[in-house]
């Protein structure tokens, strides 16, 4: 019998939330932020970068309220970046023994420079599998067939074996992240009156700015 996994790689880059904007674009390029005003330039030195802008803008700045923030002018403006890398797009547990756990892993590394952060989760789930765990740990105990998800990370969400469904929750942060590496442990385990067939599933893994 053969076991196995897919995973569909996803690389993201989005816009930090709370921010709309009309923006302006062509097959070629994207202006994000523009203003209308009749001079202004890039300065720069060793150890800064400054842009600026003489007249045309009015009211500038940024404005808060409970539900709402308001960059006004193109020098408040921001435009933010998420991304999210995995190391393998795919694992095989190949054909286990009865009652042995295997285990296979893979890492999801991402970047980015939201303020608020970033929640990692599985946002959809396809195929068949082993039945998913239930008592937060595959091991086998009962002779029992077992499946599930482990993650491991300074911002890992759970610390148990999770069973692998849409809108499960795999890490999360809220402060800027470079380079913040999750590890995925998929687990199984088989009894002898698994049946016998291929099982194969794909997730999707999506990455979002809080």
């Amino acid at each position: 019998m053969r076991l196995s996994k897919t995973l569909l790689v996803i690389a993201l880059i989005l816009l930090l939330p709370g921010v709309a904007q009309a923006a302006m674009s062509s097959a070629n390029y994207f202006i994000y932020a523009d203003s209308l005003d009749y001079g202004g330039s890039e300065s720069t030195s060793t150890s800064n970068n400054v842009q600026d802008s003489i007249g045309g803008e009015v009211a500038l700045g940024s404005n808060t309220s409970t539900s709402y923030e308001i960059k006004a002018g193109y020098q408040s403006i921001e435009i933010g970046t998420l991304t999210l890398n995995l190391d393998s797009n795919t694992i095989n547990f190949g054909q286990p023994a009865a009652g042995v756990v295997v285990i296979s892993s893979l890492v999801a590394t991402i970047d980015t420079n939201s303020e608020t952060g970033y929640s990692l989760s599985v946002s959809s789930v396809s195929g068949s599998s082993l039945t998913a765990v239930g008592d937060g740990a595959v091991d086998g105990v009962g002779s029992t067939e077992e499946y599930g998800l482990a993650v491991s990370g300074s911002h890992a969400a759970y610390v148990t074996d999770a069973a692998i469904v849409a809108n499960l929750v795999l890490a999360s942060s809220v402060t800027i992240a470079s380079g913040d590496a999750t590890t995925l442990t998929f687990k199984a385990v088989r009894s002898a009156n698994t049946a016998a067939q291929s099982y194969s599933q794909t997730l999707v893994l999506t990455a979002a700015a809080n």
